[in-house]
């Protein structure tokens, strides 16, 4: 069995690939948007609690501002990002803009070949990292030396992209790997 999969990046490959890896070594763990909402209705009721309790006009007012903080910035946490390209992601869409074209992936029996316009690259699968999965894409792991490719699952010429997670565990003996969505 052969796959064959088109290399015709965009510039949201790179963008997918910033956000199921680099972004989450990069940035700290967030606190959810339902998490944040939660702690701000908390802090709102404790600074009602506050009032009627011991009334204190400072720890009243600091719980609520409080609380109103964290509602806000749950309201704004939860509004659809508008599509900006990480700083990363643009500087990689340039580099591989200046770097010529890349024409297909190739899964064979010997290996995988990478053809692009300026050679062909034969890798052994023993020698091959990782293969991740999310909706949309593979992600090819070579080496942390060599990087990574990007193979969008629409861009297949040959095989289907359902036939290669099997295909890839006969040949490397490892599973294919979910891609924990952020």
């Amino acid at each position: 069995m052969q796959f064959d999969i088109k290399l015709d990046y965009t510039i949201d490959d790179f963008q997918a690939y910033w956000q199921a890896f680099l972004r989450k070594k990069t940035e700290p763990e967030r606190v959810s948007t339902k998490q944040m909402a939660g702690l701000g209705v908390f802090f709102l009721a404790a600074g009602m609690l506050t009032w009627a309790v011991m009334k204190s006009v400072t720890m009243t007012v600091l719980e609520i501002i409080l609380g109103v903080i964290l509602l806000v910035g749950s309201r704004r946490a939860a509004k659809p990002q508008s599509l900006s390209y990480s700083r990363w992601t643009r500087q990689m869409w340039k580099k591989h803009q200046a770097a010529g074209e890349l024409y297909n992936c190739c899964f064979t029996e010997d290996g995988v070949w990478i053809h692009d316009c300026k050679s062909d690259h034969r890798y052994d699968y023993a020698a091959l990292e990782a293969l991740w999965e999310d909706e949309s894409r593979f992600y090819l792991v070579l080496s942390t030396r060599l990087g990574a490719y990007v193979l969008r699952k629409n861009a297949f010429s040959q095989g289907t992209p359902e036939g290669l997670p099997a295909f890839w565990q006969s040949m490397t003996g490892k599973t294919v790997q979910r891609v924990k969505q952020v």
